[in-house]
């Protein structure tokens, strides 16, 4: 079980408000404006509740903690905080090379790369490791 996972409510409790709803019995003004129609679904938002990335149905641990990773470096993008994105994408990456989210933890850490050099360079240095390490993904497809 994911949500019981020790790892996982550290990291939840430690880095995030965590608000949970019902998709049936919550009010419909509260839930219709977050576009959930399925649960679980895993919404990433900012301090203005602006929801910049989110997640479809559950995950092993392991994959969840990546997730936070991939939702918390999102949104920092979203507010300009580069450095601390790039961080967190690269400690995912280190943590789990291997995993089933490391082409996305990839993809999204060489925007991040970008956008703190602004850089083709050093974001294709990240983009050519996804596409040697990961070249059938749909994150390697996505490399121009």
């Amino acid at each position: 079980m994911t949500y019981p996972d020790a790892r996982v409510v550290t990291a939840v409790t430690s880095r995030f408000v965590p608000l949970r709803l019902d998709l049936f019995r919550d009010p419909r003004e509260v839930v219709r404006p977050l576009n959930v129609i399925w649960t679980p679904t895993i919404l990433f938002a900012d301090r203005r509740g602006t929801v910049h990335y989110r997640s479809l149905n559950f995950l092993p641990p392991d994959l969840f903690l990546t997730l936070l990773d991939l939702g918390e470096a999102w949104v920092d993008l979203h507010w300009s905080r580069t450095d601390h994105a790039i961080a967190v994408l690269r400690g995912a990456y280190e943590r789990d090379p291997d995993g089933a989210l490391a082409p996305e933890v990839l993809y999204r850490l060489g925007i991040a790369v970008y956008l703190k050099t602004r850089s083709d360079p050093e974001m294709y240095k990240v983009w050519d490791v996804l596409r040697k390490r990961f070249p059938d993904s749909i994150w390697a497809a996505r490399v121009p």
